[in-house]
């Protein structure tokens, strides 16, 4: 009887493998997870830590299911994810936590463009203004269309997005009064050369205020790598930022940087600068002068304690300048060690929050971050890390804390990607 059966499973695959043969031939499937759990104890991260403050320590999963199906026509990607802290759902609770980080397809139009629909993740460059903030357990995703435009034979590239928010299926009206953007488009070209990678970005949003009307915002420049030899890299990043911020008010901003990156086997150091505009005492309105990174993923740039995730708001509209220097140690193919300093200034003096009259000094803080990676296999990582922030008087003023001195954060994360098919 058994063998009867086994016979007739037998059978059954090999016709469906005979019916979706002529599917299979031009499609591909892929189906990827990811298991990262990862447990903090912060004791100054983000804010300043004072003598009243206790530490606080936690574990929270990310869980990603990821399917995409290629085919000769098209592409469809769907990601879903649970995110949670351990102990944030009481037990018997039906709590519903499963969220879709990625729904997209693209279809083929021709042999140079696409047209790719759907909520997605926008990463361009290095994700100084557009990225998917991999390390928030969450992510950042947008609901987008994009056409894409390649021309391999030219290493030319060339995306056209545009976004439009709604909160729901309105019967009337188009208010909109989320914390986002109400509407979105940008131009994204990059053009590689032998040695030169060089890209381009015209970039839009507009925000709601309470009147209705949109306040359009425009942010432009180029990011450039450069690498003369095989161990030498060189970037540069430029943008400027106008338009018209919450008061309708005229923006005038900009930002640049500049990165130096030399192998010396087996370590690679790193330094550079980077700098944002901002407003200084006695301006009017310092918000004007204030550059805003957008949509990025600004925990690779500014320090892992992540002081500076939203640069005008945690710098009273001053500005930063961070000048830092790193090292990548590759002990063996499994194991690597960073160390990077940070030193954070304002760009301009403002003045003391706690009184108008006296400015601030420029100096906010010093940062160390270290973190360790053990790649046991392709599917399994380890990660732990420390870091430590030393802050100045102008950075206790702005958060209005008084610091104790010692800030610290440490961590330790799992990462399981396993290829399922």
């Amino acid at each position: 009887m058994m063998d009867s059966i086994k016979q007739l499973n037998y059978a059954i695959v090999v016709m469906l493998c005979i019916a979706f043969s002529p599917v299979l031939s031009f499609a591909q499937i892929s189906l990827t997870g990811e298991f990262r759990p990862r447990t903090e104890l912060r004791d100054g991260y983000r804010i300043l830590n004072t003598d009243q403050s206790d530490p606080a320590f936690f574990t929270s999963q990310r869980t990603r299911l990821n399917l995409l199906f290629k085919g000769d026509l098209y592409d469809f990607k769907i990601s879903a994810q649970d995110i949670r802290t351990w102990g944030e759902v009481a037990q018997l609770d039906d709590t519903p936590n499963v969220n879709i980080h990625e729904a997209w397809a693209q279809l083929y139009l021709s042999d140079n463009i696409g047209l790719k629909l759907g909520r997605q993740e926008l990463v361009y460059d290095d994700q100084r203004l557009l990225g998917s903030v991999n390390w928030a357990q969450q992510g950042r995703s947008h609901d987008a269309l994009l056409v894409k435009f390649s021309d391999p034979s030219s290493t030319f590239r060339a995306d056209l997005g545009a976004a439009y928010n709604q909160e729901r299926e309105n019967l009337q009206g188009n208010s909109y009064t989320l914390n986002n953007y109400k509407v979105l488009s940008y131009l994204w070209m990059n053009k590689k050369f032998e040695a030169v990678d060089i890209s381009g970005l015209l970039l839009t949003d507009g925000f709601e205020i309470p009147s209705g009307d949109v306040n359009f915002r425009y942010t432009y420049g180029t990011h450039i790598n450069y690498k003369p030899s095989e161990d030498l890299g060189i970037s540069g990043t430029l943008y400027f930022q106008t338009g018209d911020d919450a008061t309708r008010k005229d923006i005038s901003a900009y930002m640049a940087a500049l990165k130096v990156s030399y192998e010396l086997k087996p370590v690679t150091f790193t330094g550079g600068v980077d700098y944002l505009s901002g407003g200084e005492a006695g301006d009017d309105n310092p918000a004007n002068s204030s550059f805003n990174t957008l949509y990025p993923t600004n925990h690779k740039f500014y320090g892992h304690m992540d002081y500076f995730l939203n640069i005008p708001a945690e710098t009273q509209n001053g500005g930063l300048q961070d000048i830092y220097l790193g090292a990548h140690y590759t002990a063996s193919k499994k194991i690597s060690l960073n160390a990077t300093y940070h030193h954070f200034s304002l760009a301009n003096e403002i003045a003391d929050p706690s009184n108008l009259a006296e400015s601030l000094n420029k100096p906010l803080a010093s940062e160390l971050d270290f973190f360790v990676t053990h790649k046991f296999t392709d599917d399994i990582r380890f990660q732990v890390g420390y870091s430590l922030l030393f802050s100045n008087e102008s950075l206790e003023r702005i958060q209005n804390r008084e610091s104790n001195d010692l800030q610290q954060w440490a961590w330790a994360m799992l990462v399981i990607s396993p290829k399922i098919l």
